[in-house]
């Protein structure tokens, strides 16, 4: 099995409609996934980088969420439309600063 330079996982957990939390899955992830594995073979990109669904990154409250790694990158709010730019700045190294979801601080 070869290993790859990025993995990008994104959220498809489903949660019943009234949760207050929400969902990835109820904000269009489930579109995601499909959207970033053909852009990814688009550029003939798969051997390095490869998507994952996952179940819940416990990022609910910014889904449609993609956790990209090694470098623990997550993009949060994350459209079908944004796919390509997200392919876009992970093969030039860089981030799409808009939809990144930075970190809790260390207080």
């Amino acid at each position: 099995m070869p290993h790859r330079e990025t993995y990008f996982f994104v959220c498809t957990n489903r949660r019943k409609e009234d949760d207050a939390r929400g969902s990835c899955a109820g904000r269009g992830a489930e579109e995601l996934l499909p959207a970033l594995k053909a852009s990814l073979a688009k550029r003939g990109a798969a051997k390095a980088l490869r998507a994952c669904g996952s179940t819940c990154l416990d990022l609910c409250e910014v889904g449609a969420v993609i956790l990209q790694e090694p470098a623990h990158i997550v993009y949060g709010g994350v459209s079908v439309g944004d796919v390509e730019e997200i392919v876009d700045a992970a093969l030039a190294g860089k981030v799409v600063e808009r939809l990144r979801v930075a970190p809790p601080s260390a207080e």
